[in-house]
């Protein structure tokens, strides 16, 4: 009667060791598209320090899109400290299509909404490196 754990043991493990399916196949993929990210560091140079609870707003973009074209990715992160602000922003892979160009743009507001540094331009960025982006934001007119 021993044999027979031991044949059962044996069959879990081969079931264990099965070739992947399709549906395999499929949900890896969706689990690395929901996986995707882009890690970066916005900075400034100018002597100035933010309050704690000040937002960095990061998009990621298609700067050859038409104008109002919506972001594929975009994120708000706060509380912050810093400078630089670093951020891990999360993005749907497949919304990239091949051979676009992609950019991010960042924008570090007040708690109240006012708008102190911005990027001049998308920053360009290539989604899937894996590589962190370290940027500089531009000082806007603040009234």
């Amino acid at each position: 009667m021993p044999a027979r754990p031991a044949a059962l043991a044996c069959c879990l493990l081969l079931a264990g060791c099965q070739s992947p399916t399709a549906a395999d196949a499929a949900t890896g993929a969706a689990i690395a598209a929901e996986r995707a990210m882009i890690h970066g560091r916005a900075t400034y140079y100018e002597k100035l320090l933010m309050p704690p609870d000040s937002v960095l707003h990061v998009r990621l973009v298609e700067p050859d899109a038409a104008a109002g074209a919506p972001a594929i990715a975009e994120a708000r992160f706060t509380p912050l400290s810093g400078p630089p602000y670093e951020f891990s922003l999360p993005f749907d892979a497949t919304r990239l299509r091949e051979g676009a160009s992609y950019g991010l743009t960042a924008t570090l507001t007040t708690p109240h909404g006012e708008r102190f540094f911005t990027t001049e331009r998308p920053v360009p960025v290539q989604p899937h490196s894996g590589e962190v982006v370290d940027f500089r934001m531009l000082r806007t007119d603040v009234p």
